[in-house]
């Protein structure tokens, strides 16, 4: 059996950070188009759009969250997301 490859996902806001997670995969709502980030991708630095963030979570499967626009920075399989507001989707 392979090791499972995470990455770590997190989202802040100015007020709070929304989201700290450990997954396998995630969906960011770019400014021109999803783009899907998996473990060792390549370096990425890009605005986003209005949109869901989808996480694929180690420990409690997939997650959603509601996005405004900001940037998202993939660097050494950590996904950082910086925007204005966020809300986990139930």
């Amino acid at each position: 059996m392979a090791k499972q490859k995470d990455i770590h996902c997190s989202v802040i806001t100015p007020e709070q950070q929304v989201l700290d997670a450990n997954a396998t995969a995630v969906v960011i709502p770019a400014h021109d188009g999803q783009v899907g980030i998996l473990f060792n991708r390549a370096p990425l630095l890009c605005e986003l759009g209005k949109g869901t963030l989808r996480i694929d979570t180690v420990d409690e499967g997939q997650k959603k969250v509601r996005i405004s626009g900001g940037f998202a920075q993939v660097l050494n399989n950590e996904v950082t997301v910086l925007t204005e507001r966020a809300e986990e989707e139930a």
